[in-house]
């Protein structure tokens, strides 16, 4: 059966029709299925050891892809239908200063709760010296603040996100490496160090696509859809490995967005964050960076009381 290329039903996001949610009050562990791993030996090392935040990104969706698939129950002829969005109107300099403030924060919590916090010398200082440092997809040393563009297959993307910029507070000590296989990579350093290794991520979504099939014709739609999926990484210095995960992702308000817009663009210049796309969902950037940073800030007070629960 032959694929076509279709253009999609365009569904304008309607301004509004979410109720605004005050994240504040919400029960992250509950709505969003939050579970922490942190007992026995990650528990008294986290007691006893200091922890060297190796690693905090943020990586934003910047092109998402979606499809709706021909069935063998459709007609002959009918093609599936194949869907890019970029994001658009949010700049990399306003996500660079939300990533320096909740990082700032991230790490009071953790004191807050009793953590002693390293600045993770010891860990680079062994890096360098045991030759990690000169590993092609290994980076220690210190963040230089400047956005990352990956595509889809070089790091773990959510689902549907095809592009993506990955951002790091500037000056930030860092001890990571984008192989996928990584072996004793942190464990090595944690043991070296007699650090507990600690990173964190956030994958950041912008769209989601609803496909519909009847005999004759397939239909693709386009709304906008904040999504937000943490995870935290724990490796200690006797080898063991702890974390927080969510089981479901965080799901934002979504009248940030103006619409789904369709443009002949493909040079870049419209787009941003993202290289290309033929349509884009553009957002207003105060309300976007605004409801991103409710989320960011309160789950992360939601990560760190489920880690002191745990401990």
């Amino acid at each position: 059966m032959k694929k076509l290329t279709l253009i999609l039903i365009l569904a304008i996001a309607t301004i509004g029709l979410n109720a605004q949610t005050d994240w504040s009050k919400v029960n992250f562990a509950k709505k969003y299925k939050m579970k922490a791993k942190i007992g026995g030996s990650i528990s008294k090392s986290l007691k006893s050891d200091p922890a060297f935040i190796h690693d905090y990104y943020r990586s934003q969706a910047s092109l998402m892809t979606g499809k709706s698939q021909a069935g063998v129950m459709q007609k002959q002829g009918v093609g599936s239908v194949f869907a890019e969005d970029a994001l658009a109107g949010v700049s990399a300099e306003a996500l660079q200063k939300l990533i320096e403030e909740s990082y700032a924060q991230f790490i009071v919590e953790l004191k807050g709760i009793g953590w002693t916090i390293s600045d993770g010398q010891s860990a680079i200082d062994y890096g360098i010296e045991s030759g990690k440092a000169d590993k092609k997809k290994a980076w220690i040393g210190k963040t230089d603040g400047q956005v990352i563009y990956v595509k889809s297959g070089i790091l773990n993307n959510g689902p549907g996100i095809k592009e993506q910029n990955i951002f790091r507070p500037k000056d930030m000590p860092i001890y990571s490496t984008s192989a996928e296989i990584y072996g004793n990579f942190y464990n090595a350093a944690a043991k070296n160090a007699n650090v507990n290794m600690v990173n964190i991520n956030y994958v950041i979504g912008f769209a989601s696509f609803d496909g519909k099939k009847s005999m004759t014709r397939n239909s693709l739609t386009t709304e906008a859809d904040l999504t937000i999926q943490p995870t935290l990484v724990i490796a200690n210095p006797k080898g063991a490995w702890g974390g927080v995960t969510f089981g479901k992702p965080i799901e934002g308000n979504n009248d940030w967005s103006k619409g789904l817009v369709e443009t002949d663009s493909r040079d870049g210049s419209f787009w941003g964050l993202s290289s290309r796309g033929e349509y884009s969902i553009h957002a207003d950037e105060a309300k976007y960076i605004e409801e991103l940073r409710q989320i960011l800030l309160n789950a992360q007070k939601a990560i760190v009381a489920e880690i002191k629960a745990n401990m």
